[in-house]
């Protein structure tokens, strides 16, 4: 191969190596509109339980973990969303080294 050959293909890998990204970009998720309040076991000791809420994302790792955890706790808030929850107790947060959040809704008046 000549130079020109290698130039050409050195571009289609390039360009090829970018769609991944933009795809796992394409893929974030977002919050729903909400009042839900994140609050300790104490702010909800007279509240309802809706249920169990839990988001993860596996996409985004080392540099883009912080992406990931955003992700996962959109995903967990939009679960407490569809329960009508007005509070949200986390037992788990995302982290640098996971990208999973865990809690409980609940409804509080």
């Amino acid at each position: 191969m000549n130079n020109s050959s290698n130039t050409i293909m050195r571009d289609i890998f390039r360009t090829l190596a970018c769609f991944p990204m933009l795809a796992a970009l394409a893929a974030c998720a977002t919050v729903e509109p909400n009042h839900i309040r994140e609050v300790n076991e104490d702010s909800v000791r007279q509240c309802k339980l809706a249920g169990p809420v839990q988001g993860s994302d596996a996409v985004f790792v080392g540099l883009s973990a912080s992406i990931g955890s955003k992700n996962a706790k959109a995903r967990a808030m939009n679960q407490a969303i569809r329960l009508n929850a007005t509070d949200v107790v986390w037992s788990q947060q995302g982290t640098s080294m996971t990208s999973e959040w865990v809690g409980k809704a609940y409804v509080c008046k």
